[in-house]
């Protein structure tokens, strides 16, 4: 261990004592790199300090010294480029489209009827179209037009009626049928046997089809309200034979009476008697 002696005031006056100040130096490691440190304004390496003092070396080209006006877009060359004084493209005349006035002495077509050769005439028909048949009567039918109709009052959501029957639906017939031995219903107005199609009143008053549509135009034994309650009815004599008997024989196939109960449900969706 060196013992160091303090140094005092009084010392320092001592003639015979030598005052030596000495700097001292700096480590070798600096900042974790024994690398010296470079401290120029100008080159690689420099800190952000040393950057913001750094002059600028070449002043004149930032981004405001450059004009921009003449390749702005890349459309600006064809939209600018130089064009001809004349108006007109390369390799164009100047000449006159038209240099001398065309007339020609030859009468126009519509101005003259050139005369028709004898062996080009056609020959006459016998009748007219070539056919003698006689054209036969168009009968007008009484039916009124597809355009008479007013398809506004019909409702656009049209749906058959179905039963469910346990998961098995079945279409229900627009038309009430009735199987019965002999008809035995007769008409109210004029006294005849209702057979096909006829009308009915809580199964108590028939009219006849002829006879329904006399009421509905004259209104002659019901009023407008109790008209309306007739809904027409039909007996079996169209599919069954019971010749005289309980027993139906079907005359009808059982495919062909789905078809026509399906195609008298779907029309009666669209017309209304």
């Amino acid at each position: 261990m060196v013992f160091k002696p303090v140094l005092t005031e009084s010392d320092f006056d001592d003639p015979k004592f030598d005052y030596v100040v000495s700097l001292q130096r700096g480590e070798k490691l600096c900042f974790g790199s024994k690398l010296p440190r470079y401290t120029g304004l100008i080159g690689r390496g420099l800190s952000p300090h040393q950057l913001r003092l750094a002059p600028e070396l070449f002043w004149k080209t930032g981004p405001g010294c450059y004009h921009t006006e003449e390749c702005s877009s890349a459309m600006y060359e064809v939209l600018n480029k130089v064009r001809s004084k004349a108006g007109v493209g390369p390799l164009a005349s100047k000449d006159n489209r038209f240099k001398t006035k065309i007339r020609f002495r030859t009468p126009s077509p519509g101005r003259y009827q050139p005369p028709v050769p004898s062996w080009k005439l056609p020959k006459r028909n016998f009748a007219p179209f070539n056919n003698s048949s006689k054209v036969r009567e168009m009968k007008v039918s009484s039916t009124p037009g597809p355009l008479t109709y007013d398809i506004r009052k019909v409702s656009k959501c049209r749906r058959m009626r179905y039963m469910s029957n346990f998961g098995r639906p079945t279409m229900v017939p627009c038309v009430e049928l009735i199987c019965v031995v002999k008809p035995t219903d007769t008409c109210q107005k004029c006294q005849n046997l209702c057979e096909g199609d006829y009308w009915h009143l809580n199964h108590e008053t028939f009219l006849c089809q002829l006879c329904w549509f006399n009421e509905k135009i004259h209104k002659t034994l019901y009023n407008e309200n109790d008209f309306g309650e007739f809904k027409k009815i039909r007996n079996c004599s169209f599919m069954h034979s019971h010749e005289k008997t309980n027993a139906a024989l079907r005359i009808l196939p059982q495919n062909k009476l789905n078809k026509k109960v399906r195609l008298e449900n779907y029309l009666d969706l669209y017309i209304k008697c």
